[in-house]
């Protein structure tokens, strides 16, 4: 395995960083570049002027940590562009709008994903892939997104298990081999949102926030749906929305990222077969 790592190494293009892993673990970073090249007009559709503050940085510190917990990494790719020149969580028209170089950053960035994605389904048969990104909702929660919209997180538990909300998901893969019920995966004692809350930081959906309670919530995007197992593979996929409340110093966004790695740490551990003990 080793070999093959140095055999891929770390790439980029212009404006995107992929830095190879050895877990099943693939993390993305969409909105939280800085870089606004001269020559590139802004984008004049969707939006534009909002970055994802220190979510560029936030992956980097759950790389870290993977490391120091397991001696291991998550795959991980960076779009270093403010999102005002590219929307990597987007179709290529809406996200690069015709500038070649933007379009050049755009396919860059997925098929990135893409070989992440093919390497980790290779060596672990299935994985986890996260899209990582910042919220200015008022309530200070991880929103996680299963490609399940607000209104349908409001129905009852026996209602969600039925066939359309899983083949709809972005967990497809996980629930179809799962033995938990759908419900029980993504709000249950045994879902990503619980593992967060066990770590100190409120969730929704978790057993605490089994739906977001009629308040702003971000279901999951073009990543989520290209990249997770929703349309078939074995590579889930979930959208995490991080609170600018841990976003707003070092001190409270390492904290954050600590925990938000242990967690999913945890969650590769009891439904991806994937020890966190710290290998020799």
């Amino acid at each position: 395995m080793g070999q093959e790592l140095e055999a891929e190494g770390a790439r980029s293009n212009a404006f995107i960083d992929f830095h190879p892993g050895d877990l099943p673990l693939i993390i993305s970073v969409p909105h939280g570049g800085y870089e606004q090249p001269e020559g590139v007009h802004d984008r004049t559709m969707g939006t534009r002027g909002h970055h994802d503050v220190q979510t560029l940085e936030m992956g980097n510190d759950i790389s870290k940590f993977c490391f120091e917990l397991t001696g291991r990494r998550p795959y991980l790719i960076i779009n270093r562009l403010h999102r005002s020149k590219l929307d990597a969580n987007r179709e290529q028209f809406d996200a690069a709008q015709d500038d070649s170089s933007m379009i050049a950053a755009w396919e860059a960035y997925h098929q990135y994903i893409d070989s992440a994605k093919t390497a980790v389904a290779r060596r672990f048969g299935a994985g986890l892939y996260i899209d990582l990104h910042g919220h200015r909702h008022a309530i200070q929660r991880t929103e996680i997104g299963y490609l399940i919209v607000a209104p349908d997180l409001v129905i009852p538990d026996d209602s969600l298990n039925e066939k359309t909300f899983i083949a709809t998901s972005s967990v497809r893969a996980l629930a179809l081999r799962s033995q938990l019920s759908f419900a029980g995966l993504i709000r249950g004692d045994s879902s990503f949102g619980a593992a967060l809350e066990r770590n100190g930081y409120p969730a929704v959906p978790s057993p605490n926030n089994p739906d977001p309670g009629g308040k702003p919530y971000f279901s999951g995007g073009y990543n989520a749906e290209r990249h997770g197992s929703r349309d078939g593979g074995k590579i889930d996929g979930l959208q995490i929305e991080a609170p600018l409340s841990v976003r707003e110093s070092e001190i409270a966004r390492l904290d954050y990222a600590k925990a938000l790695t242990r967690s999913v740490l945890w969650f590769l551990d009891h439904h991806y077969g994937v020890t966190d003990e710290k290998t020799e």
